[in-house]
């Protein structure tokens, strides 16, 4: 029954361990924080006169570092044999473990976003970074909205209809 417990316990730290990483993925460029609710922003219009992807590096919250420390001193324990061994192995197996789950964190969060050129409407161009799930495309009229620190891109839905 130990043996069936032990597994448990680390069964429920690696999920747990995966959970938090997934949260810490890349964010949506169209989600909004609580914070950001019923505040106050500016609407600019314009037109996407280029774009490219850009890489986006993964962060390193110390989430993946403490969980894959957890899971190594765990499963170090569980090789040693017994004792002082145990406790080496258990040390190894946390040091080990943090390195490897700060990699794993990293490579999990991070991934491509599109920085998008903007021409507004007065002619100064710009450049905005965020992810693409709109699939806005070159050539299409587009909302900038900014608030609460961001400054993002949202198809103009007056622009259906009118001659460009």
């Amino acid at each position: 029954m130990l043996i069936a417990i032990g597994g448990m316990v680390r069964l429920g730290l690696a999920l747990g361990l995966l959970a938090a990483l997934a949260a810490c993925g890349p964010q949506r460029s169209d989600a909004y924080s609580r914070g950001e609710l019923q505040r106050p922003g500016t609407v600019e219009t314009g037109q996407i006169v280029a774009m490219e992807d850009v890489p986006v590096d993964g962060t390193s919250t110390g989430i993946g570092r403490l969980g894959g420390g957890v899971a190594g001193g765990v499963a170090g324990s569980a090789i040693g044999s017994g004792g002082r061994g145990s406790i080496i192995t258990a040390v190894i197996g946390a040091v080990g473990g943090a390195f490897a789950g700060d990699a794993i964190e990293r490579g999990v969060t991070s991934g491509t976003a599109t920085r998008f050129y903007v021409r507004r409407d007065d002619g100064s161009v710009i450049n905005v970074v965020q992810t693409n799930e709109a699939r806005l495309q070159v050539g299409e009229r587009v909302m900038m909205l900014e608030g609460g620190g961001k400054l993002r891109l949202t198809r103009d839905g007056a622009a259906v209809g009118r001659q460009q």
